[in-house]
Parts: C-alpha cells; structure tokens; sequence
C-alpha cells in the first residue's frame, strides 16, 4: 500500500485545503441562510452573495474538526506511548478532505429538491464522512501508524469522537428544521 504520509504539506497549507473543502461542503447550505438573514435583517448587498456565503459556510465546521482533532490526538499520544500519531493525523485530514468534496458533489441534488435540504443533510453528511473515515482508519490499520494491540483504543477514539459530534449535529439539525 502507498504510504500517504511520507510526502508531507506543510500544515498550514493542509489546514487551508481542509478549510476549503469544509467551504465547499456547505455552500448551499449557507447559500440559503445567508440569502434568509439578508432578507429578514436587511444585510447589505455586497454581504449577501456566494462569495461570503462560500467562506462563511465552512467556517464552523473547520473550527469544530480543528478543535476535536487537537482534543483526540493530544490524548491518544498520551495514551499510545509513541507511535506515529501525526501520520493518523495527517491522513485523518485526506479523509476529510476526500469526504468534504464527495459530499459537494453529493450536494447538487439540491438543484433538483431544494425543499429537501435539510434532511440531506442530516442523512448524507454524518453516513458519508463516517464511512470515509472509518475506511481511512481501516487503511491506516494496515499502515501500522500505532501498535497493533492499541489501536483499539485509537479506532474508539476517533470513530467516537466522529460519531458523537455528528450524532449530536444531526440531531440539532433535526430539531432546528422542526422549529
């Protein structure tokens, strides 16, 4: 298997690559939130287009990965005793990165049933990031980036911490398309 953590970007630019692809993943969904507050608050023009509505969507979204990746791995370096954990880290953003832009894809189907937004997004964003990721921890398995006996505890940890924050953004979305 190809080791994708041999040739390493400098952080900062995969930061900015994750971040893009977190922009590109929520545009729609911003397209119309923005496209509703400007309409109900009486937000300038210049501010209500897709521009602002592109790097506005992604913006909670990184910031939310960033902060649940900096918890998970901070603890699992503790916690595995070495190991590789930057390479799991790296890769974990490839992951992301792979699901953001499948699910931008995926997002067109708005076009076609727009009044079926919502539920599309709390369908399809937790099941596509979730299986992209637990193949990318299957991959990293392979990839020997921890000690086989605790990688338990690493694949508990990340899938975990996936599952819970999406759990918990699926149901929020649940109860605000109800409201």
């Amino acid at each position: 298997m190809i080791n994708i953590s041999k040739k390493k970007l400098p952080s900062a630019a995969i930061a900015v690559i994750v971040y893009v692809s977190y922009c590109a993943m929520s545009w729609f969904s911003a397209r119309g939130t923005i496209a509703y507050f400007g309409e109900q608050y009486d937000l300038p023009n210049w501010f209500v287009n897709d521009v602002w509505a592109f790097f506005i969507g992604g913006l909670v979204p990184f910031l939310l990965f960033e902060v649940l990746c900096s918890f998970i791995f901070r603890t699992m370096i503790a916690k595995t005793n070495g190991g590789d954990v930057q390479s799991l880290r790296y890769g974990l953003n490839y992951a992301v990165i792979a699901a953001n832009v499948l699910l931008f894809l995926l997002k067109f189907i708005y076009i076609a049933v727009p009044l079926y937004s919502v539920v599309i997004d709390i369908i399809i964003d937790p099941v596509v990031t979730i299986a992209f990721v637990a193949l990318y921890m299957w991959y990293a398995f392979y990839q020997d980036y921890v000690e086989r006996s605790q990688y338990r505890l690493v694949l508990t940890q990340v899938l975990g911490a996936f599952l819970s924050v999406y759990g918990l953004l699926a149901l929020i979305n649940m109860v605000i398309s109800v409201a």
